[in-house]
């Protein structure tokens, strides 16, 4: 199969492994590969692997480089920046393949390009992105689902890519249309899941197609929020609250995508400068919620009230 090229979080990509969920570059393989970022390529890593010497160690870093292994799925080689080597064990399933090359290595890539890749989805209101972070299953994608049902584009979902402008501003650059959503979170849209196909065969989240409410353009990062749902025996409504301080620090570190990778390839002193000066630039905000209730809606309608009374549109600290 020819290489084909795609546009995702800034970047350029040319992949031999088909990536269905990216959007295609109009001209395909006649286009000038100089403006080429990164390669994807697939080859067989097997002896590579043992040459390093790994031991009981799936993830190991040198030089520059990143190497991974999945048991089952396959071996996984990023290097400095400019290309991701895919190694597909015999009879494995591609849609689990291209989960690991649409995350954590291409989040890989981001890291070794000085591109700061935070955990989360975003959303753009009156010009300004709006990043959600969390751990998994926090509702990230929910709230972004839900904004985008009151008419606010989603710009990227899963990994948010943060870069700067010549101004000194965030810049959130616009991922790919599908978002990610767990069984419950379709329920609480009213949508059937015979609609959509499966991530995977194994587990009960689908993939949304949103090309008709895409931002494809890069925008600058008005706020981060942080998700932060409790217990649901424990009933607390819907709150909003400012991050201040050195909190900031800590939650923007902690909810970077894969953050463990960032300190195995020697980066956590670019991290920390990375995430200071994101913290000085923007606001901080934490939600929380509790209960079996859907909240989605009513989250996305406290954000909206927020960004409408003018209570943040960007920070000039920078």
């Amino acid at each position: 199969m020819l290489p084909v090229q795609y546009e995702a979080y800034g970047l350029r990509w040319v992949s031999q492994f088909p990536l269905p969920e990216l959007q295609i570059v109009q001209g395909g393989a006649d286009l000038d590969t100089s403006t080429v970022d990164v390669y994807i390529q697939v080859a067989d890593l097997k002896t590579r692997w043992n040459e390093w010497d790994v031991g009981r160690d799936n993830f190991v870093a040198r030089d520059g480089s990143l190497f991974f292994r999945i048991e089952d799925i396959g071996l996984f080689f990023m290097e400095q920046g400019n290309r991701i080597i895919v190694s597909p064990e015999p009879g494995a399933d591609n849609k689990k393949v291209r989960l690991f090359i649409l995350g954590t290595c291409m989040a890989v890539i981001m890291m070794q390009r000085s591109i700061l890749p935070l955990h989360g989805s975003a959303v753009v209101i009156d010009g300004w992105a709006y990043a959600f972070v969390g751990h998994s299953g926090a509702g990230k994608s929910t709230l972004s689902a839900a904004l985008a049902s009151r008419g606010y584009p989603l710009l990227t979902d899963d990994v948010v890519a943060l870069t700067w402008d010549a101004g000194g501003r965030a810049i959130v650059s616009p991922g790919y249309p599908q978002q990610k959503l767990w069984q419950p979170s379709l329920d609480g849209f009213g949508m059937k899941e015979q609609d959509y196909a499966t991530v995977h065969a194994e587990i009960t989240k689908y993939a949304i197609p949103v090309q008709h409410y895409f931002h494809d353009r890069s925008v600058p990062l008005a706020a981060v929020f942080e998700l932060d749902p409790k217990p649901e025996e424990v009933q607390i409504p819907v709150q909003l609250m400012e991050v201040s301080g050195l909190e900031r620090l800590h939650m923007l570190c902690s909810h970077t995508f894969r953050s463990g990778l960032v300190y195995r390839q020697g980066l956590a002193q670019w991290l920390f400068e990375t995430v200071s000066r994101l913290s000085a630039s923007i606001e901080v905000f934490r939600i929380t919620r509790s209960g079996p209730d859907f909240t989605a809606f009513e989250m996305a309608d406290r954000i909206i009230d927020h960004v409408r009374k003018g209570v943040y549109t960007g920070n000039d600290n920078n």
